[in-house]
């Protein structure tokens, strides 16, 4: 059953246990607004205004990605913005090359945490600006920008705005 409201709608997918007040809070736990896998969304086409991915793109099989942000090009209305931050390669080789040596600016960016008992915690791939750049592209997005991210690690991390085009 697709949902559908005349207010705005706006998801944090993969939102785990952090709810955003004025956000639908879409995630497999079962506490979410919504208990959904993010790669299909249960919402009709053009019907959402904004999508928020914070830290979980890396989470998903690379395979998949294209198909997911088809999906959610498919749910956002024409000039709907889509916000991803993930762990970013450029940062954590750069760091590499100049022997850091925390763990979470290297080697936990690009894995994720091994310590995490929840097998989906641990990281699927690590995107360079480039490659997210063209996914995002490729698959509808327009307005595409690379900033520094608004959670998390600023030495490690990256932001991601585009558009669907309007």
């Amino acid at each position: 059953m697709e949902r559908t409201t005349d207010k705005p709608i706006r998801l944090h997918v993969g939102s785990g246990r952090h709810y955003w007040p004025g956000f639908t809070n879409v995630d497999s736990n079962s506490d979410a607004d919504v208990m959904s896998d993010v790669r299909k969304l249960d919402f009709k086409t053009d019907s959402v205004s904004e999508i928020h991915a914070i830290h979980v793109v890396e989470h998903v099989p690379r395979l998949d990605i294209e198909s997911m942000l088809f999906e959610w090009h498919r749910v956002l209305k024409p000039g709907g913005k889509v916000c991803i931050e993930v762990p970013c390669m450029n940062k954590i080789a750069q760091n590499i090359v100049n022997g850091e040596k925390n763990m979470r600016l290297t080697l936990l960016g690009i894995f994720g945490d091994p310590r995490d008992p929840l097998p989906d915690m641990m990281h699927q791939w690590c995107y360079t600006k480039e490659e997210l750049h063209d996914i995002l592209d490729r698959t509808g997005f327009t307005s595409i920008q690379i900033m520094e991210p608004d959670f998390h690690m600023q030495e490690r991390d990256m932001r991601i705005e585009a558009c669907t085009p309007c």
